[in-house]
């Protein structure tokens, strides 16, 4: 079906074009922008850190500046001078709790977590630096992430680490999307 759907939309454009009419205007979702013209250089300093776990916030600008660059249409700076947009950021909450338990009432290891989540909360802000203008803000930006660990402590840690790199890859994706889509 979707590739019908492709395949028809390819039809339509090709003969728009042969047709002399101004082309087709399809582009692939999630790869829009809504932004200015003028916004060709995006500066996105390291999120300031307010939670209190140490190195959240360099971990999610890294993710949020490779989304950046990945839709290939933008220069990257990594601080606020000289550009014609900053995005800043703040992490304000980072929070890690049991969300299973295992076994059962007769069961000794019932006090032991089987699943943890982990919720992430920024304050978001992408200025305008030509217009001086706010283009998006999202005071209370959440982000969620779950796993599941072993009967091994260690476990918890290295699951926790590799969750905080999936959350923050979801977390960019999320955050470029709703602000080069304008939602």
């Amino acid at each position: 079906m979707k590739r019908a759907v492709l395949w028809n939309l390819s039809l339509f454009c090709a003969a728009e074009v042969l047709i002399g009419t101004s082309g087709c205007a399809y582009s692939l979702a999630g790869r829009g922008s809504f932004l200015p013209e003028h916004i060709q250089t995006i500066g996105i300093p390291t999120f300031v850190n307010a939670s209190t776990q140490p190195g959240v916030a360099e971990i999610f600008t890294e993710k949020v500046i490779e989304e950046f660059a990945s839709r290939g249409k933008y220069v990257i700076e990594p601080d606020a001078v000289g550009v014609d947009a900053v995005l800043s950021g703040t992490v304000t909450t980072f929070t890690v709790a049991p969300e299973t338990l295992r076994g059962g009432v007769d069961d000794p290891s019932a006090n032991q977590a089987s699943r943890y989540s982990m919720v992430v909360r920024a304050k978001i802000e992408f200025r305008d630096l030509v217009d001086d203008t706010m283009i998006w803000e999202d005071g209370n930006f959440a982000f969620r992430e779950s796993w599941d660990v072993g009967e091994e402590s260690e476990e918890f840690f290295d699951q926790q680490g590799l969750a905080v790199e999936r959350a923050a890859e979801e977390f960019a994706k999320t955050l470029v999307s709703r602000i080069l889509e304008a939602f």
